[in-house]
């Protein structure tokens, strides 16, 4: 907690962070996958002399590969600024842990930029067969990006036995056990995506010739079918979760249950409707299909990633760093009353004194003044007054003793809470302040007023 807090009013910083972050991923993704189908359409009309397509893919090369690639990167930076910025803490202990891997992601990120310019910029000035290696360049340097960053990502979830600073603990962060299995879902789930792209590309884009259309629809399909094989992966993705996590899943935290079964309708709806198009050779698609298509993908895509970010909770890094940014090192032992000990001695406020309006003591604070304090240390990060995630309309039916029991037993009561990291006094302080919350805030009407 050695950090300052980010305060996002309404939004909360954690919902700040969801909404760059899936639109983040799905776009990267969708990028991931269209530099591998625009590879492959190309190689194919190469060598079947098919100018048609040839041309079709040179028209729409801006709109496939080079705006969402650009999108992506900003976004990418966006998010990775975004965490710093509300969970400095946990970017701290990934970058030292993960220096050489994001390095190596730098110098291939570098690989992307120059062959997706070269590729865009030299169409129809080198021969086509340099043109396509080019293609595959940044098809191949983009999927190596993905494999890195999911290895953060995994780590994240699953860090197995890594142990910090131990002999070979890059390695185990890196191959901790959810990657194989996540970085094979990531995969499928970017042709998946590209497939839907490029099925809305097809089907909007009426000066075309017919038959061409059909062949990029016909591609599309046959990127979206593997996308079945995410079902037994998440299947074994699930078996090296955490049990805490695994518990989560299975029915303890109702809102990850229903965005897990958006995602598998989702899926199933995608490969189904993929399956019966290629079985069928229905290669037509109309644009009311299309725009269900890519919605279906989106849904899907939205909810597993939702679901990934969820099963964190109450960790940021699991069994090691709370969303609080307190260690579990720290929370290692609990008093009888739920308080970590090693930060009961002191206070949450005392690591944390950005909690406080500057230039005031905690000591010279009223008790509302106190619990506020105690509120912007140990619960901003996660839930806002108002808003998304918020604590008034919690506390405006429930009295003193129930905040006060629930700020005892919280991380029992909810498995997404963390322990209460601070005293019992700052216990105290706070309940009062939640207690305070339950009149409207200044300046709003009464109900019917």
């Amino acid at each position: 907690m050695e950090y300052p807090i980010f305060d996002v009013p309404l939004l909360g910083g954690s919902l700040l962070i969801a909404k760059v972050a899936i639109f983040h991923a799905f776009i990267a993704h969708f990028s991931v996958g269209s530099g591998f189908f625009v590879a492959l359409a190309e190689r194919r009309a190469i060598r079947e002399g098919d100018e048609a397509t040839l041309a079709f893919l040179k028209k729409y090369a801006l709109l496939i590969l080079l705006v969402p690639y650009v999108l992506g990167t900003v976004t990418g930076a966006g998010i990775w600024f975004t965490v710093a910025l509300v969970s400095p803490r946990a970017i701290s202990v990934l970058i030292h842990q993960f220096v050489w891997d994001w390095a190596a992601e730098w110098v291939l990120f570098l690989i992307e930029v120059v062959s997706i310019f070269l590729y865009f910029f030299t169409w129809g000035r080198v021969r086509a067969e340099v043109h396509n290696r080019i293609g595959w360049v940044f098809a191949v340097a983009s999927l190596l990006t993905l494999f890195i960053i999911n290895a953060i990502l995994s780590f994240m979830l699953t860090p197995g036995g890594w142990v910090p600073h131990a002999p070979g603990a890059v390695w185990k962060a890196i191959f901790n056990p959810s990657y194989f299995p996540t970085t094979l879902i990531r995969a499928l789930a970017a042709f998946a995506l590209a497939g839907a792209g490029a099925v809305a590309l097809a089907a909007f884009v009426h000066g075309a010739d017919a038959r061409v259309r059909e062949r990029v629809v016909g591609l599309a399909y046959r990127m979206i079918l593997p996308a079945i094989l995410i079902f037994p992966l998440l299947g074994w993705a699930f078996a090296v979760l955490p049990e805490r996590a695994q518990q989560v899943v299975l029915g303890a935290g109702p809102a990850m249950l229903i965005f897990g079964g958006f995602g598998a309708a989702g899926l199933g709806i995608l490969g189904l409707g993929a399956a019966l198009g290629a079985w069928r050779r229905d290669y037509t698609v109309s644009s009311v299909q299309a725009l269900v298509t890519v919605l279906v993908a989106f849904v899907a895509y939205g909810a597993f990633e939702f679901v990934r970010e969820g099963l964190r909770r109450p960790y940021i890094i699991e069994g090691f760093m709370y969303s609080t940014g307190v260690t579990a090192e720290a929370a290692a032992t609990l008093d009888r009353r739920g308080n970590i000990t090693q930060t009961r001695l002191q206070g949450v406020v005392a690591s944390c004194p950005w909690a406080l309006p500057p230039g005031e003591a905690y000591a010279q604070l009223g008790t509302l003044g106190q619990g506020e304090a105690v509120y912007r240390a140990a619960c901003l990060r996660c839930h806002s007054v108002d808003g998304y995630n918020a604590v008034r309309p919690l506390v405006r039916s429930w009295s003193r003793e129930t905040i006060r029991h629930l700020l005892d037993r919280m991380h029992e009561v909810k498995l997404s809470m963390p322990p209460f990291p601070g005293t019992d006094a700052e216990k105290e302080a706070l309940a009062d302040y939640l207690l305070s919350l339950r009149k409207p805030p200044a300046g709003s009407r009464p109900a019917g007023g």
